[in-house]
């Protein structure tokens, strides 16, 4: 087994997912969708939340190859489609339209509510449309058990950060910057843009390979 080889996937994966969740993004909507709530009430919905966004997210990776398999798309195509989509989330991170991940629609749903655990923290929140392509795009990158296990740990590694991060800010909400966020975002999209044209140029060259 090469260990630089499974390195480079741990470091793919980590880097991808944390850039396109970008953690920090996460705790602005939290707040304003809990301004109601209690600091225990939030710490229960911060809980709730990341273990129902963990489990949807390992499932699709886990199972994403798969799926993919059934429907008869190839790896690179889905490659080529899933990069496509991570550029304009890495482009809206950073324009910085993206930094915040809440739309007034989905704040004010979150402010009727009384539990806004599974929707909408849980999903889209922390656990959208383009974290899941991310996924099951480092699945497709190796997909024998060992690297499933390192992503399976990252995923939940990465999960029990946002509930640190949101389990702190329920009580010291007034602390929270909006520039470090800003700059945060900027960052993460930076990153995320890389992964995504990666991706896009392995799925051509798989693409023109086959055919």
């Amino acid at each position: 087994m090469n260990l630089d080889s499974l390195a480079n996937y741990g470091f793919l994966a980590l880097g991808s997912l944390v850039a396109v969740l970008n953690p920090a993004a996460t705790v602005p909507p939290f707040l304003a969708m809990t301004e109601n709530n209690s600091a225990a009430e939030r710490k229960l919905m911060a809980r709730r939340a990341c273990l129902v966004a963990c489990c949807i997210l390992l499932v699709f990776a886990l199972t994403g190859p798969n799926v993919l398999q059934f429907f008869g798309i190839s790896t690179g195509a889905f490659q080529i489609a899933g990069g496509v989509v991570l550029v304009r989330v890495a482009l809206e991170l950073l324009r910085g339209s993206r930094a915040l991940k809440i739309s007034p629609e989905e704040r004010d749903e979150g402010t009727d509510k009384d539990d806004i655990s599974v929707t909408p923290l849980a999903i889209p929140i922390l656990c959208g449309p383009a974290t899941i392509a991310t996924a099951i795009l480092v699945r497709s990158q190796g997909l024998d058990w060992i690297r499933g296990l390192i992503l399976v740990v990252i995923i939940i590694a990465i999960y029990c950060a946002i509930f640190v991060m949101l389990w702190l800010a329920s009580d010291n909400a007034h602390r929270m910057s909006r520039i470090s966020i800003m700059i945060s975002s900027r960052l993460m999209g930076l990153i995320l843009v890389a992964v995504a044209v990666e991706f896009i140029l392995q799925g051509l060259g798989a693409t023109l390979f086959r055919s």
